[in-house]
C-alpha cells in the first residue's frame, strides 16, 4: 500500500520538476520617464567661484573709512559710513590692485565741499592667497571671490589729515550677479614711511564695505533667490551680531558693537526685536563746537567717552503674506518693515579741546527716544544678515527739561545664528 502511494506521488511531481526546466527569462527596456533634477551648490552659485573676472567696479557703503573721528556725543551711523567708489583689476590669478574712494557724509549743516575735502583715497595690492591652488583644484575660476593679503596706501584727498601705509588681511566675497562685500582688518601707521621712527604711531582697526558690482562677467543663472537666501526656512527666533569697529592703538582706542534677540509673535509676521549698543572710545577727534564760534564747526579734543543703549522695536514685516501667496518665502525675518522704537540712551564724556578758549568740556546724558520705524532685514548665506531701518524719534533727556525731535540711522552688517 505504502509502495503504491509514493509511486502515485512521484507521478504527480514528475511534470512540474519538467516545467521548471522550460522557464524562459525575457529583458525589456523602458523609456525613464523622470525628469533630471539640478541640485544648486549654494556656494559656487551665490559667490560666483567659477565665473572668470579680471574687472569689477564697485559702488556702495564702506564702514570705518574715516578720514576724521567724530566724538560719540556727535556721531551718527552715517558719520561712520562713506559713499565707496572702486576699481579693482587681476592682472594675475592671484595678484590684482584695488583703486577705491571713500566719500564721507557728516550731516545737512555741513557743505558738501567738507565730505569731498575729507574723501580717502585707498591704493591696494591684493594677494589672493588660495586662488592659485583653488583654480588648479577646479574649485575657482580667475575672479574676486577669495582670502586675500594686502599692502596698501592711504590718503586724504586734502593731506591735512595724516596719509596711512600698512597691511591688511580680509575676505571679499562676489555674490550673485551684481553685488559684493569687503571686511578686514588692517595693520596702519600714520605719517608713514617711518617719519618718526619704525615703531611709532602704529593702530590695528577693522574695515567693511559692501554694495554693487559691475564688470566683465557674464551674467549666471543664480536658481530661486530663496535657494539662495534660505527665506523658505522657518525662524521662530534668531541672534544677531554687529561686525564691530575696532581700533587699537596709542592715540585711539575705540570699539563699537551691538547684540540683538528678535522673537517673532505666534505665526503672524510681527516680531519683537531686542537690541544693545556699547561703545567706547579713548583717544584724539573730532567734537561739534559747542558756540559755533572761530569760524570752528568741529575742534580737536583729547575725549573718553562711553555710550550705552538699549532698544525695543516691536516689527511688523508688512510683505510677508504676499511672499507667502507667490511661494517666495516670508517665513523668516527677512523683507522691509515697519514698527516703533523705544530706546534708552546713555553717554557720558570728557572733552579737552585744543586750540579753542574753554579747556575741557564734560557731558552726561540720560534719555527716551520713541518714534515710528522703517526699515529692511534680509537673511544671506544662513549665518549672514544685513539690517537698515531709520526712526523719527522724540527725545526726552531725563533729569533736564530738555526735549526735541531727530532722525535716528542704524546700518548693521553682521552674524546671525
Amino acid at each position: 500500500m505504502q509502495k503504491g502511494v509514493l509511486s502515485v506521488l512521484l507521478l504527480l511531481l514528475s511534470p512540474i520538476a519538467h516545467a521548471q526546466d522550460t522557464v524562459s527569462v525575457s529583458y525589456s527596456e523602458e523609456t525613464d520617464t523622470l525628469v533630471k533634477q539640478r541640485f544648486l551648490d549654494r556656494y559656487e552659485n551665490v559667490f560666483m567661484t567659477k565665473v572668470p573676472t579680471r574687472h569689477m567696479f564697485k559702488i556702495g557703503l564702506s564702514q570705518y573709512y574715516q578720514a576724521k573721528v567724530f566724538a560719540l556725543s556727535d556721531d551718527r551711523t552715517i558719520n561712520s559710513t562713506s559713499l565707496h567708489l572702486g576699481y579693482e583689476f587681476k592682472f594675475l590669478p592671484a595678484f590684482s590692485i584695488a583703486l577705491s574712494g571713500h566719500i564721507p557724509y557728516y550731516d545737512l549743516q555741513t557743505p558738501f565741499r567738507e565730505s569731498f575735502q575729507n574723501t580717502v583715497l585707498d591704493a591696494q595690492l591684493r594677494w589672493f592667497m588660495n586662488m592659485g591652488r583653488r583654480i588648479r583644484k577646479g574649485k575657482s575660476a580667475n575672479n574676486f571671490s577669495g582670502n586675500y593679503l594686502a599692502v596698501f596706501y592711504n590718503m586724504p584727498s586734502t593731506m591735512q589729515d595724516d596719509p596711512r601705509i600698512g597691511l591688511k588681511l580680509g575676505f571679499q566675497r562676489r555674490f550673485l550677479n551684481f553685488g559684493f562685500m569687503d571686511f578686514a582688518v588692517a595693520l596702519q601707521q600714520g605719517t608713514p614711511f617711518f617719519h618718526y621712527g619704525a615703531f611709532y604711531n602704529w593702530d590695528l582697526s577693522t574695515q567693511a564695505s559692501f554694495g554693487l558690482a559691475f564688470g566683465d562677467w557674464k551674467k549666471a543663472a543664480i536658481g530661486p533667490l530663496c535657494d539662495v537666501f534660505l527665506c523658505d526656512e522657518h525662524l521662530s527666533n534668531q541672534w544677531k551680531i554687529r561686525l564691530p569697529e575696532l581700533t587699537l592703538g596709542r592715540y585711539m582706542v575705540r570699539i563699537r558693537t551691538a547684540l540683538a534677540f528678535e522673537q517673532k509673535i505666534g505665526t503672524l509676521p510681527f516680531s519683537i526685536n531686542f537690541q544693545l549698543n556699547a561703545d567706547h572710545s579713548d583717544g584724539f577727534n573730532d567734537i561739534r563746537n559747542p558756540e559755533h564760534a572761530a569760524g570752528f564747526q568741529y575742534l580737536n579734543s583729547r575725549s573718553k567717552e562711553k555710550f550705552l543703549s538699549f532698544s525695543v522695536q516691536p516689527r511688523y514685516y508688512f510683505l510677508s503674506k504676499i511672499q507667502k501667496l507667490r511661494g517666495k518665502g516670508g517665513h523668516g525675518f527677512s523683507g522691509p518693515y515697519t514698527g516703533i522704537n523705544m530706546a534708552y540712551v546713555y553717554y557720558k564724556g570728557e572733552h579737552r579741546i585744543f586750540r579753542y578758549t574753554f579747556d575741557e568740556i564734560y557731558r552726561k546724558t540720560n534719555a527716551i527716544h520713541v518714534g515710528p520705524l522703517l526699515g529692511y532685514q534680509l537673511r544671506v548665506f544662513r549665518h549672514g544678515y544685513v539690517d537698515c531701518n531709520t526712526s523719527y524719534n522724540f527725545k526726552d533727556y531725563l533729569n533736564s527739561n530738555k526735549k526735541d525731535f531727530g532722525f535716528t540711522t542704524n546700518i548693521t552688517v553682521g552674524i546671525a545664528f
